[in-house]
C-alpha cells in the first residue's frame, strides 16, 4: 500500500536514487529543489508516494500552476514499483490538489511512445490535443514528438 504526501526537503535524496528507463525525465537535485520552494510559495503542487511497509519513497508528481491553469511538470515512479496503480494514484492526488487550488485546466506532455502513461492520462479523462514534432531528444539520436493533452477540471 502507497500513500500519498506533500515532499519535504528529505525526500529529494530518494528520488535522486530511482531506477528510471532510458527515456524517463530525471530531475537534478535543483530542479526539485525549486519544486519544493515553489509549493512553499503557493506555485507548484509536489507529492510523494510512500510504500507503506518500507516508508520509502517510491515515486512523485509535480505540477506548476499560476490563477486557474496548471502544467504538470513530472510524474516518475521508482521502477521495481511500476504497475500497481502509483502513477494513478499519484496524478489523482495531483489533480484533486490544484483542482483545491481552483484550477481549471491541467496540462502536460508526454513522449508518444510511453504508451503507459497515455493509456494512463486518457483513462483519467485527459484529452490529446496537440503533437509536438520531433520535441524530445532520444536515446539513439533520433528526436521524438510529444503529445499534448489537457483536463477540464469542473
Amino acid at each position: 500500500m502507497v500513500t500519498t504526501r506533500v515532499l519535504c526537503e528529505l525526500d529529494i535524496d530518494a528520488i535522486l536514487s530511482f531506477s528510471l528507463a532510458p527515456n524517463d525525465p530525471s530531475w537534478t537535485k535543483k530542479a526539485l529543489e525549486q519544486a519544493l520552494n515553489g509549493a512553499l510559495s503557493g506555485s507548484y503542487i509536489a507529492l510523494v508516494g510512500v510504500d507503506e511497509v518500507s516508508g520509502q519513497v517510491v515515486g512523485y508528481a509535480v505540477a506548476s500552476y499560476l490563477f486557474d491553469q496548471a502544467d504538470v511538470q513530472n510524474i516518475i515512479v521508482n521502477q521495481p514499483y511500476r504497475g500497481h496503480g502509483i502513477g494513478r494514484s499519484l496524478l489523482q492526488a495531483l489533480t484533486q490538489n490544484l483542482m483545491d487550488q481552483a484550477v481549471k485546466n491541467i496540462f502536460l506532455e508526454v513522449r508518444a511512445s510511453n504508451r503507459v502513461a497515455v493509456k494512463l492520462y486518457q483513462s483519467m479523462g485527459f484529452v490529446h490535443i496537440q503533437k509536438r514534432q520531433n520535441y524530445y531528444p532520444g536515446v539513439d539520436g533520433e528526436r521524438e514528438d510529444a503529445l499534448v493533452f489537457s483536463l477540464a477540471c469542473l
